[in-house]
């Protein structure tokens, strides 16, 4: 064995034995809580919200994919059909329709009479 191998099986063995104090994790979890909800504060909210949706789409497989892209069709489809009409495609008021109104009446077509052709039987 080399030197340094040695030294760190020594430094092995010493660190082996320590543990850390008491609260140490409670503590640990405060302070990363602490920092981490500073961190998102200080954050502007656009950038807040586009890294929670990439991080929703980070894990996903192919059907989430699919299942995220009807999703997105599917608003896309609702804020287009929602969409407020144009001025061209208002109805004009000073615009009258069109009203047909005959001046004499409509006579009735004549249709001969239809007899009934007697079924030969059989």
């Amino acid at each position: 064995m080399s030197e340094q191998e040695t030294q760190v099986q020594k430094l092995i063995r010493l660190k082996r034995f320590e543990q850390p104090r008491d609260g140490y994790f409670e503590d640990f979890l405060k302070e990363f809580q602490s920092r981490r909800d500073g961190e998102v504060a200080s954050r502007p909210s656009t950038f807040s919200a586009a890294s929670r949706v990439s991080d929703l789409f980070r894990g996903m497989t192919s059907g989430k994919w699919v299942f995220g892209a009807g999703v997105a069709y599917a608003a896309l489809l609702v804020i287009v059909l929602s969409w407020p009409e144009g001025p061209e495609a208002r109805p004009d008021a000073s615009r009258q329709p069109i009203i047909f109104e005959p001046k004499q009446p409509i006579k009735k077509p004549v249709n001969p009479q239809k007899t009934p052709v007697p079924n030969p039987g059989p």
